[in-house]
């Protein structure tokens, strides 16, 4: 199942609003990512941070815990055991849903199109062919769009003390598009397809400036020693204080990543943050590996890892299958290949226009294989 469908999935379940055939996929898909479950209904280190530790974890637990032990034939009486859970979640945190879907025809209009969730809880398609627009505003802030660009601006003169609860806004693009974004601070992000990102609309004056990143994101922060800028990528956390840097922890993939290309930053395991954090040094990267479950940090090119954000797809010595995931994210389609000696070729090349037919066909002089193509699925087979 395709890492977006199940979180639409899971956020209709959140919201009471699922099928049985979709309760049934769910739990089927839960018993073997638990993990990715815990991480969609909450936002851990945002979540740590407003409730005492052990608190916060035993929310975590019974909401687990409820989920696991419904019987399918009993979903419907009991959901609502799980949803209370999920409420004090969503309440705490005011982070809303990345997705509220109210029919099957808006769910197939925000899958493909830029959505921004609001603090209310509401969502808003994102048009990129707007040249200029008023996204949202409050008496502290004004976010405005430019083209494929949200920038968010702290209104003058007003101030953002820590009493007052913070407002959090979360930008979802989705495969095939790319998008731009313009933190309160100053501080901007690109933002990969099939990525999100959620962050205040204005920082506190004072204190930590703290955003949650799911998929890719290339980030120049805006330096500001007294608040020091944090991302919680899930399995790696990154803390700096001004710097450019990519960080990269798409679900479907087996390792989490930060490359540094200017500054410093400190990157430890986000599931334990109690541990040593690694100091990266400009053209280092860090990298999570979930088979070893341990974090490494190495010399690297940083061209290869931050191409994208320009709209260049760079490959350098990479395997086929890994190459396939990057032009799924790229073309938003489904590629399925057959023949493992195929998918273990590796690959060296650079696209910036070419469609995904020029990009297979170029693959193709350098190892033959066979393709087609039905609609946004491709099939892979060895040449016969």
């Amino acid at each position: 199942m395709k890492n977006k469908n199940i979180k639409i999935i899971i956020h209709k379940f959140l919201s009471n609003s699922t099928t049985t055939e979709e309760i049934e996929l769910l739990t089927k898909w839960v018993k073997k990512n638990e993990s990715s479950f815990q991480e969609e209904v909450q936002l851990h280190h945002l979540v740590s941070g407003v409730l005492e530790k052990e608190k916060a974890e035993r929310l975590k637990k019974d909401l687990l815990n409820n989920f696991e032990q419904l019987d399918i034939r009993q979903r419907r009486s009991r959901i609502f055991n799980v949803l209370k859970y999920a409420a004090v979640f969503m309440g705490i945190v005011t982070l809303g849903f990345l997705y509220y879907l109210e029919n099957d025809t808006t769910r197939q209009t925000l899958q493909n199109q830029v959505t921004i969730t609001l603090g209310d809880g509401s969502t808003k398609e994102i048009l990129e062919a707007k040249t200029s627009e008023l996204v949202s505003s409050s008496g502290t802030y004004v976010a405005e769009q430019e083209g494929s660009k949200i920038i968010y601006k702290k209104k003058s003169g007003k101030t953002l003390k820590n009493s007052r609860p913070l407002v959090y806004n979360t930008l979802e693009v989705p495969y095939g598009k790319k998008f731009q974004i313009v933190l309160s601070d100053g501080t901007e992000v690109y933002l990969n397809s099939g990525s999100s990102l959620t962050y205040p609309v204005a920082f506190y004056d004072e204190g930590p400036r703290n955003v949650v990143l799911r998929g890719e994101a290339y980030f120049t922060v805006k330096s500001d020693s007294l608040r020091p800028f944090s991302v919680d990528a899930g399995l790696l956390g990154t803390k700096v204080l001004g710097t450019e840097f990519n960080i990269s922890n798409y679900a479907d993939d087996e390792y989490a990543k930060v490359v540094l290309v200017e500054g410093s930053v400190a990157v430890n395991e986000g599931g334990n943050p109690d541990r040593r954090a690694m100091v990266l040094k400009p053209h280092q990267m860090a990298l999570y590996s979930l088979s070893g479950a341990n974090l490494t940090v190495s010399d690297v090119d940083v061209s290869s890892h931050i191409a994208w954000k320009d709209g260049i797809l760079l490959f350098k010595n990479e395997d086929f299958y890994r190459i396939t995931q990057k032009l799924e994210r790229h073309y938003d389609i489904e590629i399925s290949i057959k023949d493992v000696e195929v998918g273990q070729e590796r690959y060296t090349g650079r696209f910036k226009t070419e469609t995904i037919d020029e990009v297979l066909q170029a693959f193709q002089r350098i190892k033959d294989f066979e393709y087609s193509i039905s609609k946004n699925k491709i099939e892979i087979n060895p040449k016969k």
